[in-house]
């Protein structure tokens, strides 16, 4: 599938498999290909950039490890100082050792459902448009198109306007052919 895919939008869902990983996620979900989108340039990186995102500020409102994290307080409750294990861990094992034993080890990451999702928009759009070739654009597009998924959640949240982004997309497509 990915052979399609120009060579920033390649590399785009490279990079939300890393931001999934950094985030500690055992799936790549559809904020960490926006996340990809914007750290790639094209007509998705420079649409967001538009619309006054940064990849820090995006960056910084992702949740990390839901689910998977040490809870200090319920450490404490059995009697277990995390701190006291993290300072232990990080003398035997290297800073960050604790934290490391949660990120997956496998090298691929599986695709959460939203970004499968954000996959197949794309490259249904692209087709649409009788385009041979998967951009960033047409992967933003694949984002902004379903009801509900983390990205449109993130840029929700920020107070990005969904339509103008999405119009400003197609526009810097339609220009692009």
């Amino acid at each position: 599938m990915f052979e399609r895919f120009e060579p920033s939008a390649r590399q785009a869902i490279t990079d939300a498999r890393d931001e999934a990983r950094r985030a500690g996620k055992d799936r790549i979900g559809s904020e960490h290909v926006l996340l990809g989108l914007l750290a790639q340039p094209g007509a998705a990186a420079d649409a967001l950039t538009d619309a006054g995102l940064t990849l820090p500020a995006l960056r910084s409102r992702v949740p990390a490890r839901s689910g998977r994290s040490l809870d200090a307080e319920a450490l404490a409750s059995l009697g277990i100082d995390l701190d006291a294990v993290r300072r232990a861990t990080d003398a035997a094992f290297g800073p960050g050792a604790l934290d490391q034993a949660h990120r997956p080890r496998r090298r691929q990451l599986p695709m959460a459902d939203d970004t499968k999702r954000t996959l197949t928009g794309a490259v249904r759009y692209a087709h649409q448009h009788g385009e041979r070739e998967i951009t960033s654009g047409h992967l933003l597009i694949g984002i902004l198109d379903q009801p509900d998924n983390g990205a449109r959640a993130l840029l929700t949240e920020t107070g990005t306007d969904l339509q103008a982004l999405r119009a400003d997309v197609q526009r810097r497509l339609s220009t692009a052919t």
